[in-house]
């Protein structure tokens, strides 16, 4: 069985090329099973061949287009031709890009001093297709950047791939994502309306390169909802331009119209619901996320069960149990003055055992411990404490859970200890912008709009 591959190309003007790129062969009596079909190395030159018939068919009719004066409709002529490379998803070429001389009606004009244009070049400024450099970002993003270089060298026929230029690329990405330059609203005005917003927020810790003098890096990731759309962020706050400008955009994308209430679920950093503040431009609600108030509150049951549980305990066990118990209740029921009076009362209970024997005195010193952390921890985020049970009655989150699931997808799975690299701001800022837009879709959708 012969294959011939040929490709017939009909321009605008109505002419017909026919280019034959070549054949397979399939001997039916010498097949062997790795024989049947399409390989991939056959794979591989096909799509060079037409790759390359396509992209010299469109590179003539875009220069005979170019020619005409936009002006005065006059055919302008050729200055003379530059060799150029182009680096596509499906190989690397050498064409001849013309360049045109400009046409004597604007010859004078300040806008359009200069030498000959160059039609290819403003397509293609870096000299690379937009997807081939979204393929380098979304894959440096997903592995790192040694092994997506090997993965496109494997299933594409690129030129050779180097770490250095999916690294590169990833952070062009980032920057013009970072400006805004292929982040289109994804909701639109009319479509904007004043219902809520939740923002989540939560940090990630990376390793650092020893030449910063720190140990971690911050990472700030979350997650923003509102009743159209959901999306991811991430950003360095020491890297980037503007954080809180990046924030408001991505509260825009969401449909956020800049007047509806803005509620943010965090762990009780001061600077998470801060970063929030200086986007909106005003005052935002601010939820202690509840899942650390019950470890702090787990704590002290454990600190308690354990001095209940030594021997020579003397007391009485209701008096130390009951406000142990009772404790979790109130902060649930946002009986916040209640709840710490009952931790005072249990701190009171176990200073009366100071008498007692050394295992019994330890004991009592860690739920003392215990109950002065959790009642410092309440005190400075008193503001942030609301009606959780209420709030989960209604359908409304009282967690941060959405933004440590943000940590690991953003944070841990590309960044991570296990990992076993170390990042600079600058690196660890741009991948996560660019993780976070290609787990949310954004990245493929904004350049689709871009090459459009």
């Amino acid at each position: 069985m012969d294959v011939r591959i040929i490709v017939e190309t009909t321009f605008e003007n109505g002419t017909t090329k026919t280019r034959r790129l070549g054949r397979l062969s399939r001997p039916c009596r010498s097949t062997q099973p790795e024989g049947f079909g399409l390989l991939l190395e056959d794979a591989k030159s096909m799509l060079w061949q037409v790759q390359q018939s396509i992209l010299l068919d469109q590179i003539e009719e875009v220069s005979e287009a170019s020619r005409v004066c936009p002006d005065c409709n006059k055919v302008r002529t050729i200055h003379d031709y530059r060799p150029r490379v182009l680096d596509t998803l499906f190989g690397r070429f050498r064409v001849k890009a013309p360049r045109i001389r400009r046409c004597a009606c604007n010859a004078k004009s300040e806008v359009t001093l200069g030498g000959p244009l160059s039609p290819l070049a403003q397509f293609f400024p870096d000299r690379s297709t937009p997807e081939l450099q979204r393929l380098q970002a979304e894959l440096g993003a997903r592995h790192s950047f040694r092994e997506a270089a090997r993965i496109m060298e494997i299933f594409l026929p690129c030129a050779k791939q180097m770490n250095t230029s999916v690294r590169n690329r990833l952070g062009r990405i980032a920057r013009d994502i970072g400006d805004s330059a292929y982040a289109e609203p994804v909701v639109s005005s009319a479509e904007k309306s004043t219902a809520p917003v939740t923002v989540f927020l939560d940090g990630a810790h990376i390793r650092c390169r020893p030449e910063y003098q720190k140990r971690h890096l911050d990472v700030v990731v979350g997650k923003i909802e509102s009743p159209h759309i959901s999306r991811r962020f991430g950003l360095v706050q020491q890297v980037a331009q503007s954080p809180s400008r990046q924030v408001r955009q991505d509260l825009q994308d969401t449909g956020w119209d800049g007047k509806s209430p803005v509620t943010v679920i965090s762990d009780g950093e001061p600077a998470l619901p801060n970063l929030v503040r200086y986007a909106v431009g005003g005052p935002v609600r601010h939820i202690l996320d509840w899942w650390h108030i019950s470890m702090r509150v787990k704590h002290v049951e454990n600190a308690v069960r354990g001095l209940l549980q030594t021997k020579s305990f003397s007391g009485i066990p209701v008096l130390f149990e009951r406000p142990a118990e009772r404790l979790r209740w109130y902060l649930w029921h946002g009986k916040v003055r209640v709840g710490t009076t009952s931790l005072h009362w249990l701190m009171a209970d176990c200073e009366r055992l100071w008498k007692d024997d050394p295992e019994v005195r330890g004991a009592a010193a860690r739920v003392q411990a215990r109950c002065r952390e959790l009642y410092t921890y309440l005190a400075n985020n008193m503001d942030s404490l609301t009606d959780y049970g209420r709030r989960y009655r209604n359908g409304l989150p009282i967690s941060s859970s959405r933004a440590e699931g943000c940590v690991d997808d953003i944070g841990n799975t590309r960044m991570g200890k296990r990992r076993r690299m170390r990042w600079s701001p600058k690196g660890a800022h741009h991948v996560a912008i660019v993780r976070a837009a290609v787990l949310d879709g954004r990245l493929t959708s904004a350049y689709q709009r871009a090459a459009a």
